[in-house]
């Protein structure tokens, strides 16, 4: 009868004690594809030196999101434009992912791609990371665009 008592006062322990253990990320696969506007900022020779765009879309993990954010071309020493900034992809429950934009934006074809890092974010999301591969097709004339994005994400 003891051990009985023993072990029916070790359970209950055991489960506070496994409760307290945080759980760890998983990595997920992660694909997103939609559509928006951006409106381009130009310097005095036309060139663009930045965007902010808005758009939506549907992703794993997300469902229906809204994105906002902000973008920058940097120039180099060969004249390659460098796209840097940030977004937040918001959820339709209200949960937000945020990126980091690390690409190569082609002022021919308007073409910009490159990784997008995922930088954490609000509800299921927070301490999200992972990075995905972008590609971001802009019609120069409207300012809108297609995006599709593919990667992994860990939270």
């Amino acid at each position: 009868m003891k051990r009985f008592t023993k072990i029916r006062t070790l359970i209950p322990v055991l489960f506070l004690f496994l409760a307290t253990i945080p759980v760890s990320a998983v990595e997920r696969p992660f694909a997103l594809s939609g559509t928006g506007v951006a409106t381009l900022i130009v310097n005095e020779s036309g060139m663009p030196i930045g965007a902010i765009p808005t758009g939506s879309g549907t992703a794993t993990h997300l469902g229906q999101w809204t994105v906002t954010g902000n973008v920058k071309y940097t120039p180099d020493e060969n004249g390659v434009l460098h796209s840097s900034g940030e977004a937040t992809l918001t959820a339709a429950n209200g949960d937000k992912l945020k990126f980091e934009i690390e690409g190569t934006l082609d002022p021919v074809a308007f073409m910009d791609q490159g990784v997008f890092h995922i930088a954490g974010g609000t509800g299921r999301f927070e301490g999200a990371t992972g990075d995905a591969n972008f590609v971001v097709s802009i019609n120069p004339v409207t300012g809108g665009f297609d995006l599709t994005v593919v990667g992994k994400i860990n939270y």
